[in-house]
């Protein structure tokens, strides 16, 4: 079988077909792959090690766990990003604790490659809430890599956590906000992004992008929103309006 072959770039291209193969289909042949794929976890070589890591992100299966958390701290950052990238599909529903906590330190690895997947993974609602993930992704909004900080944005935006609002603002205001960005806006729905967002507007760095350009739109309708649910709600004596926050 290809995907068991001695030759490394046989292996890998094995690898990535059975890891799709059946998708779609309810996995008809997931019994016979997911040994496979956990297998080429422990190889000696770090391309067919990550292969064999985004393979069983394709399967989505909850037994190739322990394979992926075993080449966390693998030394070569294209393992540890398919490890991050991985993990939400084998956490369970919900996400095993040894999951969350294996994406909690990857969120803090080294490489911004690698961080960026780590956050987007523990921004997921499927990978639960609670403090320690909260804190987590509060530490990656200010990241050197823009992407990392963006998905941290959106991750605490899903939340409803409006500790990263100072930062969501001043990143709104940036030169080209990330898509993400904008999504976290929406998300939060907080009245005091508004300014920035008409800002954003009415500026050109949106260009022709149409879709960016109809998000954007709705990030606005979204705050404007909250503007007017606050104001009903500070009519009611005893309760104040802080826009929407989102649950787990």
């Amino acid at each position: 079988m290809v995907a068991r072959a001695g030759d490394m770039r046989e292996r890998i291209i094995g690898l990535n077909v059975l890891g799709q193969l059946g998708e779609g289909a309810e996995r008809p042949f997931l019994e016979e792959t997911l040994p496979i794929a956990i297998e080429a976890c422990a190889d000696r070589r770090s391309d067919v090690i990550q292969a064999g890591v985004v393979a069983l992100a394709h399967l989505a299966d909850r037994r190739g766990l322990a394979a992926v958390l075993g080449q966390e701290g693998h030394d070569d950052e294209d393992v540890r990003q398919a490890v991050a990238f991985t993990l939400p599909s084998v956490a369970g529903d919900p996400a095993c604790p040894e999951a969350v906590a294996a994406l909690i330190r990857l969120s803090g690895d080294r490489s911004d490659y690698v961080r960026d997947w780590a956050t987007f993974g523990l921004g997921l609602e499927s990978t639960g809430d609670g403090e320690q993930i909260r804190r987590a992704l509060l530490e990656r909004v200010g990241d050197p890599d823009p992407d990392a900080a963006a998905e941290a944005l959106r991750g605490l935006a899903r939340r409803g956590d409006r500790r990263m609002l100072a930062a969501l603002g001043a990143a709104l205001e940036g030169s080209d906000p990330a898509d993400n960005v904008i999504e976290a806006a929406f998300e939060l729905a907080a009245p005091e992004l508004l300014p920035a967002l008409r800002r954003l507007k009415q500026r050109e760095t949106l260009g022709d992008d149409a879709a960016q350009t109809s998000r954007l739109d709705e990030a606005i309708t979204a705050c404007s929103t909250a503007v007017h649910s606050s104001v009903g709600l500070d009519a009611t004596p005893g309760v104040s309006g802080a826009g929407r926050t989102a649950g787990p």
